[in-house]
C-alpha cells in the first residue's frame, strides 16, 4: 500500500534526490568552464560565480528543511505540516538564481542586435515582475504556519511561474530569430548558427516544461508537492543551461565545416559594455578555396 506521504514528501525526496543529480552536474559545468575558459571577462566570471553560489546555498538550505522536519521532527507527524524557514528561504534563492539566468540570456539576445533594445528589455521586465512575485510568495509564506495553506499564495505562485514560462518562450524565440537573421552566404558560419539555435531551442525546452508544469500542478493537484517537483529543479536546469552554452564554445568547431575550412578558435568576450567587445563568439576560417581569402574571419556576436 502506497505511504500517504507519498504525494507530499515522498515527492519532496524525489525532488531533493534530482537536484542533488542536476547540482553535480552543473559544478562540473563550472568547473570545466573555469578551466577552459579562464581568460573570459569577470562580467561573465562573476554571472556564473553568483548562480553558483546561488545554487549552492539553496541546495544546502533545502537539505536543511529536509532534515528539520524529517529528522528532527522524527515522529511529529502534526510538525509535518509546519513549514520551516529554510523552505521560505531556499525558495526565495531559487527565484533569484532565475532572474540571474534570465538576465544573461537576454543580455546575450540584446549583443546580438544591439539596435533593438525593446525586447531584452522586455524580458528583462518579465523576469523582474516575475522575481517579485516570487518574493511575494515567499512573504505570504513567512505569513502562514502551515503547508496546508499554501493554496492562498496561489496567485503569487502562479504569477511567477506564467512570467518564467512568457520569459523562457521570449529568450529561446529571440534567440533563435537573431542568431537566424545573423546567416551569410559561408556555410561554415551557417554551421555554427545552426548548431547555435539546437543549443538554444535545447536550452528552452527543459525550462518552459518545469515553468508550465508548476503551474499546471500547483493548480490541479492542490494539497499535494508534486507541484516542488518542476519548481525546486528548475533553479538546476537555468544553471546547466547557461553554463552548457558557455562551454559549447570550445567544441563548436567540430561542427563549422565549409569544404576546406574549419574553424580554429571560438572565443567569448566578456559580458560588459558593448565598447569593451560584447560577448561575441568569433569564428576563424583558414581555406584555400579560390572564392574565398586565405583568411577569412566572421564573427558572430552571442
Amino acid at each position: 500500500m502506497a505511504s500517504p506521504l507519498a504525494p507530499t514528501f515522498g515527492i519532496w525526496l524525489v525532488a531533493l534526490f534530482l537536484q542533488s543529480i542536476l547540482m553535480g552536474m552543473g559544478l562540473l559545468q563550472v568547473y570545466l568552464y573555469f578551466l577552459w575558459y579562464h581568460k573570459d571577462g569577470w562580467g561573465i566570471k562573476g554571472t556564473v560565480i553568483t548562480i553558483t553560489a546561488l545554487e549552492i546555498a539553496q541546495s544546502g538550505i533545502f537539505f536543511s528543511a529536509t532534515y528539520t522536519l524529517l529528522i528532527d521532527g522524527f515522529g511529529n507527524f502534526p510538525g509535518l505540516n509546519v513549514i520551516p524557514w529554510q523552505a521560505t528561504t531556499q525558495l526565495l534563492l531559487l527565484y533569484i538564481s532565475t532572474f540571474v539566468a534570465q538576465s544573461y540570456f537576454s543580455y546575450c539576445i540584446y549583443i546580438l542586435q544591439k539596435r533593438k533594445l525593446w525586447f531584452p528589455l522586455l524580458i528583462v521586465i518579465m523576469s523582474l515582475v516575475g522575481l517579485s512575485g516570487g518574493i511575494a510568495q515567499t512573504i505570504l509564506t513567512l505569513k502562514i504556519v502551515h503547508f496546508t495553506e499554501l493554496p492562498s499564495t496561489s496567485w503569487a505562485t502562479n504569477t511567477q511561474a506564467a512570467l518564467s514560462l512568457a520569459c523562457d518562450i521570449f529568450i529561446t524565440g529571440g534567440l533563435c530569430w537573431r542568431l537566424n537573421t545573423s546567416r551569410t552566404g559561408i556555410q561554415s558560419t551557417n554551421d555554427l548558427l545552426n548548431f547555435l539555435i539546437m543549443t538554444a531551442i535545447n536550452r528552452g525546452v527543459l525550462t518552459m516544461v518545469t515553468a508550465a508544469l508548476n503551474m499546471i500542478l500547483f493548480l490541479s493537484k492542490p494539497g499535494t508537492f508534486y507541484f516542488m517537483f518542476a519548481l525546486l529543479l528548475s533553479g538546476k536546469l537555468y544553471m546547466n543551461s547557461m553554463l552548457a552554452m558557455l562551454n559549447t564554445r570550445k567544441h563548436a568547431h567540430a561542427i563549422s565545416q565549409f569544404g576546406k575550412t574549419t574553424v580554429d578558435h571560438i572565443s567569448m568576450g566578456s559580458f560588459s559594455p558593448p565598447t569593451q567587445g560584447g560577448v561575441n563568439v568569433t569564428v576563424t576560417h583558414e581555406t584555400m578555396n579560390d572564392e574565398l581569402s586565405d583568411r577569412d574571419k566572421s564573427k558572430i556576436m552571442f
